[in-house]
């Protein structure tokens, strides 16, 4: 599984994406400037607390990666079955259902990253930032950092699963728009329920669009070695 994630890696260089990766990331950092900047000019606490700072910059990241995923799984899997060239792939000595979880895993594994380790470097910035500008009145606690750190690693679980579920719409019609626009709604649904105030809301609904994504994730391996190339 790992020799094919690899070939896959390389086969699509998909380590030119650090570089819209590191895009990404000045670009939150810049949204979470201007969130500032225009509640501070209305007579506003931007930021009451770190908990609060740290919730918008996991939606911003959550966002931004889930729909980075889905540009993932247009170009390695969706582009490749409209294409057709996934008819050579499947020419080769290796079942056709570890090739479909390597491209899986290796989506799922980048949306993981991204988002855990987005967070990580924009929390540190902003900390670092806030130290000198105090975004935030209330200091950051040992208690508020790993309660954070909880939410974000499983929230960063939780997206691996639901970076899967625009796959769904992208693979029945074959359809790249399809794939990314399916995603965009996505982050319109799960920001707006993690803006809610029931914590059942917050945790529930990732959980289950996780679930989603991997049932999703099933199917789409699950026939596929009698599956014609249509």
């Amino acid at each position: 599984m790992r020799r094919l994630m690899k070939l896959e890696i390389k086969k699509f260089k998909l380590f030119s994406y650090v570089k819209g990766i590191v895009i990404s990331n000045l670009a939150i950092m810049a949204m979470l400037c201007l969130v500032y900047f225009a509640d501070k000019s209305e007579g506003r606490i931007p930021f009451e607390s770190y908990e609060m700072a740290f919730g918008v910059i996991g939606s911003l990241v959550r966002g931004v990666f889930i729909i980075f995923a889905s540009v993932l799984i247009a170009r390695i899997i969706i582009d490749e079955y409209r294409t057709k060239s996934i008819t050579l792939l499947f020419m080769y000595p290796i079942k056709r259902q570890r090739m479909m979880a390597a491209k899986l895993a290796l989506v799922a594994g980048f949306t993981f990253l991204t988002i855990f380790l987005s967070n990580i470097v924009i929390g540190t910035i902003f900390y670092a930032v806030d130290s000198y500008v105090h975004f935030v009145p209330k200091e950051l606690t040992g208690q508020v950092l790993g309660k954070n750190f909880l939410i974000m690693t499983l929230s960063a679980i939780a997206c691996a699963g639901t970076s899967l579920v625009p796959l769904y719409f992208g693979m029945r019609k074959k359809s790249v728009p399809a794939t990314i626009v399916a995603a965009i709604l996505l982050v319109s649904f799960t920001n707006s329920s993690s803006n809610t105030s029931s914590l059942v809301f917050t945790i529930a609904i990732p959980i289950v669009l996780a679930l989603i994504g991997g049932f999703i994730a099933y199917l789409s391996i699950r026939n596929v070695e009698k599956a014609d190339i249509t």
